[in-house]
């Protein structure tokens, strides 16, 4: 059976854990003077390719209770952000704009629902109108991954190196986040506006 890599395995897993075990690896070099995986050589670099795809779903496994600390901390997901203020004290649209698509979220599946993130996507999902919306997921899945990745090398080199060095991968892993939460604002407001046009 002909198996082919979609738009998520490849950026959301294979990327963060080639990534992490590439870097790993180069610290190990730099600290033992002993190379792990020779490049040069197509077989080592297949078996590397597949230990990094096993790899890469861990490090989602990793990146789900990462993303539950960060969530935590903002007071919710951006998909929770239509109907409650973040801690930040700030709604998913401009106050107008939100009160209009909350309203229309609302009207359709009732008060009192605390994340209305799911219903609208499955919505727009019916109407075949998700492929920006899965875009930026697929992003924020690769931003996950490397979240993950960074924070795990940014720790060995804390470990083996000093803070200077560290910031090689602890300025990564910062981007990272930053551009994680983005696309999963964006993800949040792609998914509501959509819905929005869909219900005119």
């Amino acid at each position: 059976m002909k198996k082919e890599f979609s738009f998520y395995e490849f950026v959301g897993i294979l990327v963060p854990a080639v990534i992490l075990l590439y870097g790993g690896q180069l610290i190990y070099e730099n600290v033992q003077q002993k190379q792990i995986v020779d490049f040069s050589k197509v077989g080592e670099t297949a078996i590397f390719v597949v230990v990094c795809f096993g790899v890469g779903h861990i490090l989602q496994a990793l990146g789900n209770i990462f993303e539950i600390i960060l969530w935590f901390i903002y007071g919710g997901m951006p998909t929770n952000w239509l109907t409650k203020k973040n801690r930040f004290g700030n709604f998913l649209f401009e106050d107008a704009q939100n009160q209009k698509i909350s309203g229309k979220v609302k009207q359709k599946y009732g008060e009192g629902i605390k994340d209305y993130g799911r219903l609208t996507y499955n919505f727009i999902f019916q109407k075949e109108k998700t492929a920006r919306v899965d875009i930026f997921n697929g992003n924020y899945s690769l931003f996950r991954g490397l979240s993950v990745s960074f924070l795990l090398l940014s720790i060995i080199c804390g470990y083996y190196f000093d803070w200077k060095t560290t910031l090689i991968s602890t300025v990564p892993f910062i981007l990272s986040v930053v551009r994680m939460i983005r696309f999963a604002k964006y993800y949040a407001t792609e998914t509501f506006r959509t819905f929005f046009n869909l219900t005119e």
